[in-house]
């Protein structure tokens, strides 16, 4: 039997030690819609809206152990980016990359006017993106 969800979009925890980069990052740069500060016991959550799903951005008063293992699939194993589509994909890399933000692998084409690429965001975390050229 499956848990009774309260919600079908994905909420994706993102730890750092980076806070206000990453803010601007996925705040401005993205130009994710922020939704919400969350103090809890022991750390704080930034939370934006990336369509239906969530991405929050948390820090801990204690520093995690273990730095970002940066890098796409074949870096190591667990959840390793998460993916968004956008129209208009390789203007918007060309964007992207005058305004400095690091891009791993350029935008590939893959199918007929459909490509992918993937950027990083400040901690070395890949983000997909693919779509429409």
């Amino acid at each position: 039997m499956h848990p009774p969800l309260l919600s079908d979009a994905v909420e994706i925890g993102v730890v750092t030690t980076n806070m206000n980069d990453m803010r601007q990052f996925y705040g401005e740069t993205l130009g994710l819609k922020y939704e919400s500060e969350l103090a809890f016991s022991g750390g704080i959550m930034h939370r934006y809206h990336l369509g239906a799903a969530i991405i929050k951005l948390v820090s801990y008063d204690t520093p995690p152990e273990h730095e970002v293992i940066a890098g796409s699939g074949f870096s190591a194993k667990g959840y390793r980016y998460i993916s968004m589509g956008v129209s208009g994909l390789s203007a918007w890399f060309k964007d992207l990359k005058a305004r400095g933000v690091e891009i791993p692998v350029e935008v590939t084409p893959f199918a007929d006017g459909i490509g992918f690429g993937f950027i990083a965001d400040p901690d070395g975390n890949w983000i997909e993106v693919f779509g429409v050229l």
